[in-house]
């Protein structure tokens, strides 16, 4: 179940890539707009942790890997993808993509199958990470970033989760209804008062290094386990800070340790 079978197409065949046992197709951090589904061979997923190279999964024919360069216009690769073995995989840009759910709609059924069962393992590991720290039970992930986040910001008082970005900068701030632009991590909704600023504050993931910067000096603040930020500076997160957002408060919660 989960498995993405593309049947023989004269326009996907260009598509068509082979790398050998030990390749790298990406690596953590690379710039890509392609997604990959393996045909023959299998494919190690792994990313840098703080013991040194952590092996996510081990994926074979009919996986699919990379799709969130497409899925959510996202450039930057959160993990290395290396052939196992010898590997033949279709390389997928957002036209390929579009081309091949036109032509067989059970691939989108599938690829949906394949997200959601990814989902569904998140949402396990934050439950076991809950359970250790004693934490109030959580709200399942959203089903974006999600799907491949490795931190989260948790706010207690709801048990709400907040995914950020496993590479790059995760905006955070309120949804502003004139420009119609949305921060990754939009506080409207528990922000009832307003104290949040529609573009607020930024947590950056570099490598396995997570900082938080306020980039509004105009706003209500943002405080760093009870200590006021000074604006534009960058200030290194750890696993269970507490971060507050104007009069929001929540808490780093790192799910790869």
């Amino acid at each position: 179940m989960g498995k993405v079978k593309v049947g023989g197409s004269a326009g996907l065949a260009k598509c068509t890539e082979r790398y050998q046992a030990g390749d790298f197709i990406f690596k953590e951090g690379d710039t890509g707009c392609e997604m990959f589904v393996i045909q023959e061979g299998q494919v190690a997923i792994s990313r840098q942790g703080t013991r040194g190279k952590e092996q996510l999964a081990i994926l074979e024919k009919g996986d699919f890997f990379g799709e969130m360069a497409l899925l959510e216009e996202y450039p930057q690769r959160s993990a290395t993808a290396r052939a196992v073995n010898d590997v033949v995989v279709l390389r997928l840009r957002r036209s390929d993509l579009q081309t091949l759910l036109e032509r067989s709609p059970t691939v989108a059924l599938r690829m949906m199958a394949k997200l959601s069962e990814r989902l569904r393992e998140t949402n396990r590991r934050l439950e076991v990470l809950a359970a250790r720290s004693g934490g109030v039970g959580l709200a399942p992930l959203p089903a974006s970033q999600g799907i491949e986040a490795w931190a989260v910001l948790v706010h207690e008082p709801t048990g709400r989760l907040f995914p950020l970005r496993p590479v790059g900068d995760t905006t955070v701030g309120r949804h502003d209804a004139t420009t119609g632009v949305t921060p990754d991590v939009d506080l409207s909704s528990i922000d009832v008062d307003r104290t949040v600023s529609r573009q607020h504050a930024i947590v950056r993931a570099a490598g396995d290094v997570l900082t938080v910067s306020e980039i509004n000096p105009n706003s209500n603040g943002t405080f760093l386990n009870g200590s006021r930020l000074e604006p534009l500076r960058h200030y290194t997160l750890r696993h269970d800070d507490v971060l507050q957002f104007a009069i929001v408060p929540m808490r780093l919660a790192v799910l790869r340790r």
